[in-house]
């Protein structure tokens, strides 16, 4: 098969960057290179100066374009980087295959490129990578992105997605082809490009694979979660975005075949994904006045109460499992993108939720981290089941072709009653 490799990238660690180039030439599964540059910086111009001497190596074509703007009505940002190579693969039809990996992983191998080819020779159409994680990593994939598929398509192929937000996979060309016609895709310019193409894909029905990379994902870490409020924001609105769209259970019963994960180095266990000192800060931060009057107005009491005292003193036990889903329920009616008050409430109330998790369950120990997250979807997921059920057997209450969160305005409070009768995540220490 003629594979093509994309690396977006903007400013990375250029040896990286020209390694992980290489390392993709070399394979024998692939045809060409492909850089989409977000700039002609530093890291471009180390790509354009090694590509004569990899091409001449390998026997491999390496290819750089900028990104194109594609999504004008969103910022330009990962999407367009995606989306222009996703363009260039269905115009270039000597390709059969595309890969998508991220530009500064510094444990790429050839080998992550054929784990994904061997799953598309059995006719998937989509291949993830997924890692093992650090207990504090991924927290916009747990609490954004699983917890959203978990509430509005429970019981779709969506929650039970290993990696919904990777930018490490495998498209064929029918997959490629059916994101490159959705209006959808191509206009989601930014961080929830992620969302689009999981969204969609599931969608069309699409046979899905995940297969697993036990040395995980290392690659640059952030500093305090106010380098992720952006890409936050952004994951968060593309679900709101979908939020009335359905899956057919019948139409999409999609196969979706995962392998088996491997014991977790101890170099992903015992990393750290944020900078706790850092991120305490940044609830003590003075919220506006319209911000606290819309914390009244559409949050649970206890919620907005300790929230603003959070401005105060260090606190974030208020925002435990319950509050958080409580919470996200109201933003997906109300938050609107582009309002700053909106979009700090939110930001903020993720920061208590990631704070809440790191103090209540890291520290209790790697395993018990994971499980409190990975219960913490499954309840979400069994609770938005369970009431669309109730809904279905009565008709007055449910739309034809509604979700499940437009059907019940009054489902935050079905979960508040729920809480003296199930904790959410009661994980023991193993």
């Amino acid at each position: 098969m003629a594979s093509l490799v994309c690396f977006p990238f903007k400013e990375e660690d250029v040896t990286v960057a020209v390694r992980n180039v290489e390392l993709a030439a070399s394979h024998p599964s692939v045809s060409a290179v492909l850089g989409v540059g977000f700039s002609k910086g530093e890291t471009w111009h180390a790509i354009e100066t090694a590509a004569p001497g990899i091409e001449k190596r390998t026997g491999k074509r390496v290819i750089l374009r900028l990104q194109r703007r594609i999504g004008l009505n969103l910022r330009g940002g990962k999407g367009d980087g995606m989306n222009t190579a996703l363009q260039f693969f269905v115009e270039h039809r000597e390709f059969e295959r595309l890969h998508f990996y991220d530009a500064d992983i510094t444990s790429f191998s050839g080998e992550w490129i054929s784990k994904a080819e061997k799953q598309a020779d059995l006719n998937f159409d989509i291949v993830r990578h997924y890692f093992p994680r650090s207990s504090t990593d991924a927290m916009i994939t747990w609490l954004v992105t699983k917890i959203g598929f978990a509430l509005l398509w429970p019981n779709s192929v969506l929650p039970h997605i290993e990696q919904p937000l990777g930018g490490e996979l495998l498209l064929t060309r029918k997959a490629a082809e059916v994101l490159v016609a959705d209006h959808r895709v191509r206009t989601q310019s930014d961080w929830g490009i992620d969302t689009l193409y999981t969204f969609v894909t599931a969608q069309a029905g699409l046979r899905l694979a995940e297969v697993y990379i036990p040395e995980g994902k290392m690659h640059a870490l952030y500093g305090g979660l106010r380098d992720l409020r952006t890409m936050l924001i952004e994951c968060f609105s593309a679900i709101q975005s979908l939020k009335s769209e359905s899956l057919n259970d019948e139409r999409n019963a999609v196969i979706h075949r995962v392998e088996f994960a491997r014991p977790v180095p101890e170099a992903v266990r015992s990393k750290v994904g944020y900078d706790v000192e850092k991120t305490l800060k940044l609830l003590k931060e003075p919220l506006s006045p319209r911000a606290k009057d819309l914390l009244h107005q559409y949050f649970d009491p206890a919620l907005a109460k300790g929230l603003i005292m959070a401005t105060e003193w260090p606190t974030w036990s208020f925002c435990d499992e319950e509050a958080w889903v409580g919470a996200y329920i109201r933003f997906l009616d109300h938050f609107e993108k582009g309002d700053a008050d909106w979009e700090e409430l939110l930001f903020r109330v993720w920061v208590a939720r990631v704070l809440n998790h790191t103090i209540r369950n890291v520290m209790r120990g790697y395993d018990v981290a994971l499980g409190a997250l990975r219960e913490l979807v499954a309840e979400t997921q069994q609770r938005s089941a369970g009431q669309l059920r109730v809904e279905a057997s009565n008709p007055m209450t449910l739309a034809s072709g509604h979700t499940a969160l437009e059907a019940r305005q009054d489902v935050d409070a079905t979960w508040a009653g729920m809480q003296s009768e199930t904790e959410v995540v009661n994980v023991p220490i193993v």
